[in-house]
């Protein structure tokens, strides 16, 4: 089903999931981003506030009322929250030097990460009333264009990933954001990556333009936290950078084109979609992952550039301007 239509590519679909009735926005290279419900009902067109392309959204973990953030290339992000049953526009961040590639909220809700094509990670905090932003660091180790950033469900654990092909985990220790983590096992740019929904697992899958989709899990924390994730007393730490990661599997190869998104559902499938204009779900049965289902020429002939779950259905978003949603479980 079609649930919106823009003038120009669809760069990023992003679900509330919190709200009593799911939201979806799409945030376009027409400059704006539509906020509709699952069956389409335009609730909000914002415009006017951005330059230049609405690269990505991303909304709120938990809040009271329902939180948007909208990253541009004009290099600067958009907050936009519902009060009073309006839309009001809160803030407007700057910093990064170049177009922004993605933001996405903490599950704590109290950080925003932002990456650009400046090789930069800018990490965000908000204050209790959700009104005032102070930018806590900039994380400058990627060596070429930043695309993606994600949190852990539960954890205060930073994904980002890149052109130059390696993804990098990120924990805050003390007032430091450190790297603790590099994910090398692609052969070429990563551009998307999302951590199992499940809040005590420590996975991760990931995309690339090497056409393959890959599963990491953590087989080794050294140091700074105990087996259950908690937190070591600060005598006890030796060193906080010693996360151990490896490629746990290597899905299906299902894609002839670069795969731009991939996102792990909440009833454990796992979506995957790029260049070649081709959905693929993937499952796990009692002994290996698959093939669940194919969705050729989901958006005609063009490319799709986003993926999102909102429960047991998937939205997408296409170069063909429009955001649709598919019934994918069965």
């Amino acid at each position: 089903m079609n649930l919106v239509q823009h003038e120009k590519p669809v760069w990023q679909v992003s679900v509330n999931n919190y709200t009593q009735v799911p939201l979806i926005c799409s945030a376009s290279a027409d400059k704006t981003a539509k906020i509709v419900d699952i069956s389409g009902k335009i609730l909000k067109n914002i415009e006017g506030v951005h330059d230049k392309s609405i690269r990505t959204a991303s909304w709120r973990p938990n809040a009271a009322n329902p939180v948007l953030a909208l990253g541009s290339f004009d290099s600067t992000i958009s907050i936009f929250a519902l009060e009073s049953g309006n839309w009001e526009f809160l803030a407007q961040l700057e910093g990064p030097d170049n177009e922004i590639k993605r933001v996405s909220w903490s599950a704590s809700g109290t950080y925003l990460a932002t990456c650009s094509r400046d090789k930069t990670v800018w990490i965000w905090e908000i204050d209790e009333d959700g009104e005032d932003f102070e930018c806590v660091a900039v994380l400058q180790e990627h060596s070429q264009d930043v695309k993606h950033v994600a949190w852990h469900p539960k954890e205060e654990l930073l994904a980002s990933c890149s052109y130059d092909n390696t993804i990098r985990l990120w924990r805050q220790d003390d007032d430091e954001w450190l790297c603790v983590s590099i994910l090398e096992g692609h052969d070429s740019t990563v551009w998307g990556c999302d951590f199992d929904p499940e809040a005590d697992s420590m996975r991760l899958v990931s995309c690339s333009d090497d056409l393959t989709v890959k599963i990491w899990s953590m087989v080794s924390r050294n140091g700074g936290y105990d087996n259950s994730g908690e937190r070591l007393p600060s005598v006890a730490r030796w060193d906080v950078a010693s996360e151990e990661w490896e490629v746990e599997k290597v899905l299906p190869i299902a894609h002839e084109g670069t795969i731009y998104a991939v996102k792990w559902g909440p009833n454990g499938l796992i979506a995957s979609a790029g260049a070649d204009g081709r959905i693929v779900i993937y499952n796990r049965d009692t002994s290996d992952w698959k093939v669940h289902k194919v969705i050729e020429n989901a958006h005609g002939v063009y490319e799709i550039n986003s993926l999102d779950w909102s429960e047991d259905k998937l939205v997408s978003g296409g170069d063909d301007g429009s955001a649709k949603i598919w019934n994918v479980s069965s």
